[in-house]
């Protein structure tokens, strides 16, 4: 039978022009680029050995016969591989590292059992063999060869099914068209057996898979060949892993706040693109984007330090031409330039870069050695892990409120209480709000806490009666970002109604803070407006400790002001304070509203807030926060006490 060797010769030239393609592109160093590139020379390889194949099949008597053998035996086993290639580039996409393992093991028996029937079959005939009259026949393990392909398409197929919901359409469906495509050119070449098109078939299917996943631009910056942030972390992360030492020259942009002021948002973008691309050029691989103004070219440490600071102020020598609407000026701009070399203990990528974006005073020095990470990075690592238990917290109600009592001066009662947030870990105890708040307002975690703390009031207020037990209402703090949603208003009556809640049985604090500023004291109005219909009082919390007290105390309409507890701490050291908390007492007395004084911890501290017609006495003289069960346990007892007649005080 006389072969049509078209499509193979067309798969050669399809192949030669996708790893053009593929040299063409600034490829960032994966496992799984690997392997594609591993895929495109496997099946050029295929390609070629089958047109020889043909060739010795058709005409064999031109041939040795041991030759005749090896080129369809090389072909088999090539070929075949392809399917093993397939296999582990989609392990290396999942990334499922529990199953790493096993599929090297199933992969390399694939081989082994390919390799044993194929290359054994010019003395056993069991794949294919040449009669007594040169005829091309195939033995009984033919099939063999298909099924071990097939069964490691059916793999990968079942491991990228398993973590479809990480990838696109069109990165689903070029897996699809893998396993499908190769499957149907195999039975269009069982038919037609003259036609041999699988090879042409894989070529194209390897196109769809490039344009899908190849896409180097994941890891580029912009329109540039500069490798960007997601590839200094991995860089970073696999010299750690390795154990590599390496120099790192950080680069950043003197009065670069001078710089965004001129240009803007645009132009600030534009001239990092082209710092970016000038940087690249003149250190290939090794340069990096990592944030607006951070630059790094990564080294080995053996490189000349000095050789390398020169070549880097050299990239900024000629001006860069920006254009401002139609007009083109000349930016100078003059780098910062500071050589780290990493040893020891490495920190891994996102800690490195985390490194680098906020501890700026960290790289003042021209050299620095980073050996011991635990200074510099313990922060860093300390936040990943009390963000982590966060997360933990929100997913499974692992958060705590506990309720902190308030004398009410006049009723002689504890009538309301603060509920503050309580985060336990199993292994470390508890977590301290002062250390988790900040945590979660820089994480966008801060809304989530907030609202399982309104909820979960609102269930303790329902469920336990609390007026039925002279608790008049629990405060319940708002933070700077929850007080930025235009629909909290809406969220909240609709939680407490849910749990049947009388509004006038919740206060919402009001933190004065720069970030209240930024969200407009027209949204916070709008807010307490809202709610105060319903029945909802606000009070302002912290009231000077922050630097725009009085201009709250203007602007809103609150119903409660409470005194930071450090003026109060501070008047009992000092004459001077001592007259700022009576006139900060008196004034706020004057515009009508009530006062509440944190961090009474003492006879003498009541006393004097008392004599000063203050309202209500928060802190540690009348009872630590205490959990719920607790809480009511102190409300009872004081209960017990005013029934026999006596004052708690």
């Amino acid at each position: 039978m006389l072969y049509r060797p078209e499509y193979c010769i067309a798969s050669v030239g399809a192949m030669i022009i996708l790893l053009i393609m593929f040299f063409m592109k600034r490829n960032y160093a994966l496992r799984s680029n690997r392997i594609f590139f591993v895929m495109l020379l496997d099946n050029l390889l295929a390609s070629g050995l089958n047109i020889v194949t043909f060739y010795t099949i058709s005409f064999p008597e031109r041939f040795p016969l041991w030759f005749c053998y090896l080129s369809n035996q090389l072909y088999l086993f090539v070929y075949n591989f392809m399917a093993v290639l397939f296999l582990l580039y989609v392990d290396s996409k999942t990334k499922i590292g529990s199953v790493k393992k096993v599929i090297t093991v199933i992969a390399t028996l694939i081989v082994a059992f390919d390799a044993i029937i194929i290359f054994g079959t010019h003395q056993t005939h069991l794949v294919v063999y040449y009669d007594e009259n040169l005829v091309y026949r195939h033995g009984p393990m033919m099939l063999a060869l298909y099924v071990s392909a097939f069964l490691s398409v059916a793999i990968a197929d079942v491991v990228f099914i398993a973590k479809y919901k990480m990838f696109n359409f069109y990165q689903v469906l070029s897996v699809n068209l893998f396993a499908g495509g190769v499957f149907a050119a195999v039975i269009f070449q069982m038919f037609f057996p003259r036609y041999a098109i699988t090879n042409y078939a894989c070529a194209m299917i390897l196109f769809f898979v490039y344009v899908a996943f190849e896409n180097q631009a994941y890891y580029l910056h912009g329109d540039t060949l500069c490798y960007n942030r997601r590839a200094f972390i991995k860089t970073i992360n696999q010299k750690r892993f390795r154990k590599e030492e390496y120099l790192m020259a950080v680069i950043r942009l003197n009065s670069f706040e001078n710089i965004r002021n001129s240009l803007g948002k645009m132009g600030v973008e534009d001239l990092v693109e082209k710092i970016a691309e000038r940087i690249s050029r003149a250190y290939g691989k090794g340069a990096y984007y990592v944030d607006l103004n951070c630059f790094t070219v990564i080294r080995q440490p053996s490189v000349d330090k000095e050789q390398l600071k020169k070549g880097i102020r050299e990239c900024f020598l000629q001006t860069f031409q920006m254009e401002v609407g139609d007009d083109t000026i000349s930016v100078e701009v003059e780098p910062i330039v500071t050589l780290v070399r990493v040893c020891g203990e490495h920190f891994d990528g996102a800690e490195m870069t985390d490194l680098l974006q906020k501890a700026t005073t960290s790289f003042d020095d021209p050299t620095i050695e980073l050996e011991d990470a635990d200074d510099l990075v313990k922060p860093i690592r300390r936040e990943k892990e009390v963000l982590g238990l966060i997360d933990r917290a929100i997913k499974h109600d692992g958060f705590m409120v506990w309720y902190q009592p308030i004398y009410d001066v006049k009723a002689d009662a504890f009538t309301c209480s603060e509920a503050l947030i309580r985060l336990k870990d199993d292994s470390q105890g508890y977590v301290g709000p002062e250390e988790f708040i900040p945590v979660a307002e820089r994480n966008g975690r801060i809304r989530d806490i907030g609202d399982y703390v309104f909820r979960d009031v609102c269930r303790f207020i329902k469920t336990n009666k609390i007026l039925s037990r002279g608790v008049h209402y629990i405060e319940i703090n708002l933070s700077p970002e929850q007080c930025n949603r235009v629909e909290l208003a809406n969220q909240l009556i609709d939680i407490a109604t849910e749990y049947g809640v009388d509004f006038r049985q919740i206060n919402l604090e009001i933190t004065e803070t720069a970030e209240m500023q930024s969200c407009g004291m027209h949204n916070v109005n709008q807010l307490i407006t809202d709610l105060h219909d319903k029945g909802v009082t606000f009070a302002l919390d912290d009231f000077g400790s922050g630097f725009a007290a009085i201009d709250y105390l203007i602007k809103l309409p609150v119903d409660i002001v409470k005194i930071d507890k450090g003026i109060l701490w501070q008047a009992m050291e000092d004459a001077s304070s001592m007259k700022i908390l009576k006139n900060t007492i008196h004034m706020i007395r004057e515009v009508g509203k009530k006062i509440v004084v944190e961090g009474i911890e003492t006879p003498e501290m009541a006393e004097l807030l008392i004599e000063n017609g203050c309202d209500y006495l928060q802190g540690y003289l009348y009872s630590r926060p205490l959990p719920e069960e607790r809480y009511l346990l102190f409300l009872e007892e004081r209960n017990k006490r005013r029934a026999a007649g006596k004052v708690a005080k």
